[in-house]
């Protein structure tokens, strides 16, 4: 027989526990009885103190959406400007109409509040720019889907992102103390996995990212709690042990309804203060202000 402390939450752990219809030992206030030390090693007692304001939080596993969470969109105007430019070229667009698929598309960083297309789901995105282009072409819309999702891919395999992708401040520290840690990280976006990952890579964060789920993983969109519940058992964690960070209020909404242990929203990306607030735990201006204490 083993005993083991628990340190915080012991009930979410429990839970976790008889949710994989496993009868592993019993619970008392302080004290986990487990039957065996393969057991313990299963579990992995490997608790993380995450501090966001006031709140603390006790957990194994870190769940981030990925643009204006750990990356800024800086990268999104020049990745939108080559998407426009090949798509210009293959349809032969006139000018003007280049013009308006590229205020479309937001291109124009210059303008304040001009996002264009760049906050939509990655499949939204490709539909709608799809829809916009059959204003201006004589193809259907089905062969325009087609080539909007060619070209889309193709940006993705062949843009510079090394050159233009931008970490929020705090993003690889907060990652690092993870790690040091012995947490377990997430990305759950709904960019599509493939592409994120290439994202990751550029940053040099493969080893810090454990998952990524994108749309082409989970299909179902966040605020539903889905991709959440998809990336926490990717993971091999319950929701009770992961806090979900995010910069929009459905970011927020998903960790919320898949239960996690804490929701922390943050300031580096499109949704504001009072968006956020209804649904967060705390709210960070940055990710320099979360603390992995050790």
């Amino acid at each position: 027989m083993l005993l083991a402390k628990v340190p915080h939450k012991p009930r979410g752990l429990a839970v976790t526990l008889l949710g994989q219809g496993q009868v592993v030992g019993f619970i008392t206030p302080f004290y986990l009885c487990l039957c065996s030390a393969e057991c313990a090693r299963r579990i992995e007692f490997m608790l993380v103190r995450f501090r966001a304001q006031t709140k603390e939080f006790r957990v194994s596993a870190f769940l981030f959406d990925k643009d204006g969470t750990l990356i800024t969109f800086d990268h999104w105007f020049g990745v939108m400007a080559e998407r426009t430019r090949r798509l210009v070229e293959q349809l032969g667009l006139a000018a003007q109409e280049a013009e308006a698929l590229a205020e479309f598309m937001g291109v124009d960083r210059g303008r304040p509040g001009q996002w264009g297309i760049i906050p939509l789901p990655r499949p939204e995105a490709e539909m709608a720019t799809a829809q916009f282009l059959a204003r201006f072409t004589g193809l259907s819309l089905p062969e325009l889907a087609r080539l909007v999702q060619e070209v889309f891919t193709e940006v993705d395999e062949d843009f510079p992102f090394e050159r233009y992708l931008q970490p929020v401040p705090g993003a690889e520290n907060m990652l690092w103390g993870i790690k040091r840690a012995g947490g377990r990280v997430a990305v759950v976006t709904h960019d599509i996995a493939s592409a994120a990952r290439q994202h990751l890579r550029a940053l040099g964060w493969e080893e810090l990212v454990d998952e990524v789920v994108g749309l082409d993983v989970c299909p179902v969109k966040k605020p539903a709690p889905d991709p959440i519940l998809r990336a926490c058992a990717l993971l091999g964690k319950g929701p009770l042990e992961a806090v979900m960070l995010g910069d929009l209020p459905w970011d927020l909404q998903a960790g919320r309804a898949a239960g996690c242990q804490g929701v922390v929203g943050v300031l580096t990306g499109l949704g504001t203060e009072a968006e956020l607030s209804p649904w967060a735990d705390a709210i960070l201006r940055d990710l320099q202000e979360g603390q992995i204490i050790a």
